[in-house]
């Protein structure tokens, strides 16, 4: 690593061996460590790394890792922190980009700025705020919406006159029929017939595709620094192909439906009678899902026209005719009949 002296402003002394500045005998500022250029790099031999160089608490002067005494003023090491380090430096296309003693002050203002950011707890927001403001704008414009809604969907109580009584039964049928299926041929069935198959995505995998490498300087923290190789490895979407299959097979389907709907109470409501092919072969029937629905439809003092479903027997004791509180839209034809209630 290379250090500019701040004192005399000597450049590019040499982070190991220039502990003091040769030129103003100005102590070594870890903080303005930084790499150096291809042309400017000085291999470092036999160098033992003990780890990173700790700060004096006294002076602040950076000394070894192994060093029991600062060797600026004498003072104890015990409990001296370690200094800073640079981030990595990432070669790019061209190479490691030019660094300076400026960007890696910049770096270390940036580090300590962080780590005191994390410890002290953020002042009170001044007195006057644009936050009540905003919180009040959105208080408003929800309180405006809530009672756009209660006017364009509320509900209000009203009598309502019971006009008229609708009924539907349903049965559906399903017939045993010969249908066209398509699945993977792994998952056809064991009763399928007169297979066409062809060869068809079915999904993808990642495939290894080579490896993008970049080199990577990291400062040891005691004045030198080491090169290395990082390498990620690059994967592409690649096809994987399997067997698609349109077959025939026997199966339930559903064919038609049998319907009885009436109005009134009387008679009262039936199911359909559906007529059946027997058998166990293709075209035979069998009854499949039932359903049903029980409408009662009102008229407001408005003389609008309502109606809603109900349960079987609700539906069967409310007689023609008859008058009843409700809660109804105020501008949507809707009626709630869980709150049917005597007027």
């Amino acid at each position: 690593m290379l250090w500019d002296c701040p004192g005399c402003g000597s450049k590019g002394l040499l982070g190991l061996t220039h502990r003091h500045c040769p030129s103003c005998g100005a102590p070594q500022d870890p903080s303005r460590r930084y790499f150096p250029t291809d042309d400017q790099k000085v291999a470092v031999a036999d160098h033992p790394f003990v780890g990173s160089d700790r700060a004096c608490p006294a002076c602040d002067t950076a000394n070894a890792a192994r060093a029991d005494f600062c060797g600026g003023c004498g003072a104890p090491m015990a409990g001296a922190r370690a200094v800073v380090v640079r981030g990595e430096q990432v070669a790019g296309g061209e190479g490691f980009e030019k660094d300076s003693a400026e960007s890696a002050r910049r770096e270390a203002s940036a580090a300590r700025d962080a780590a005191r950011a994390a410890k002290v707890v953020p002042p009170a927001p001044p007195k006057r705020s644009w936050l009540p403001f905003a919180v009040g704008a959105v208080a408003l414009g929800g309180l405006a919406c809530a009672i756009l809604a209660f006017v364009v969907f509320g509900k209000h109580d009203a009598t309502v006159e019971l006009t008229g009584h609708q009924w539907k039964r349903v049965v559906q049928v399903e017939e045993f029929a010969t249908v066209t299926e398509t699945a993977w041929r792994d998952q056809m069935p064991v009763d399928a017939r007169l297979p066409t198959c062809r060869e068809e995505e079915r999904s993808t995998r990642k495939v290894a595709d080579g490896e993008s490498c970049s080199d990577v300087r990291t400062d040891n923290g005691d004045g030198t620094y080491s090169t290395s190789q990082r390498c990620t490895t690059n994967y592409r979407e690649e096809p994987v192909y399997d067997t698609r299959c349109t077959f025939t097979v026997d199966r339930w389907r559903s064919g038609r439906e049998a319907r009885a709907e009436g109005a009134g109470v009387t008679p009262a409501p039936a199911w359909p009678e559906v007529s059946l092919r027997a058998g166990t072969g293709l075209g035979a029937e069998r009854e499949a899902a039932r359903s049903e629905s029980y409408t009662l439809t009102f008229r407001d003092e408005e003389a609008r026209s309502l109606a809603c479903e109900v349960e079987e027997a609700r539906w069967a004791a409310l007689a023609d005719g008859s008058r009843w509180l409700a809660p109804v839209g105020r501008f949507v034809e809707s009626i709630d009949c869980s709150g049917l209630r005597a007027p």
